[in-house]
């Protein structure tokens, strides 16, 4: 199983790789944005305006991300111990009827997802629906999550 220092590696590549594309559509807008030939031609034309929203609609996501890479280089990865209640840094293993499935609860970042050789490790947060029904259980423990389409029941099968 990958350590959780290689899975906070993944994360910080995911997300630079990220910041990267985001930082450079957030310069090519702001430059469509003070071209002078995005200047108005008339009161109906709003191409610099909508530019220049865009713009700083992406410059906010810049920050978000940057503000993610910060918290993840300086999470601390505590070991949890079998007894421990799922908390953030936890590496948590579910088994349904149908599937095994990994997380990995972080502060932020969810939605990233990490390859372990066959196995997929889906980060999550907190907020999310299922960081939601994980925090405060146990290994061992059952836990239900309400979907639109069927309700599935987990066994919590490790935390670490």
């Amino acid at each position: 199983m990958i350590q959780k220092t290689e899975l906070i590696e993944r994360i910080l590549e995911s997300l630079r790789k990220e910041l990267t594309v985001i930082k450079e559509g957030a310069r090519e807008s702001y430059e469509v944005a003070t071209h002078e030939e995005s200047q108005p031609e008339n009161r109906f034309d709003t191409h610099s305006l909508e530019a220049s929203y865009l713009a700083a609609g992406q410059a906010k996501v810049v920050v978000e991300i940057e503000d993610a890479v910060m918290r993840c280089q300086n999470m601390e990865l505590n070991a949890f111990e079998p007894d421990d209640p799922i908390g953030v840094g936890a590496l948590v293993k579910l088994k349904s009827k149908r599937e095994t499935t990994f997380y990995f609860l972080v502060p932020i970042a969810g939605g990233i997802e990490v390859k372990d050789g066959r196995k997929t490790i889906l980060v999550i947060t907190p907020q999310s629906p299922i960081g939601k029904l994980l925090v405060g259980h146990k290994a061992g423990e059952v836990v239900h999550l309400e979907t639109t389409t069927l309700p599935k029941k987990f066994e919590i099968v490790s935390v670490k």
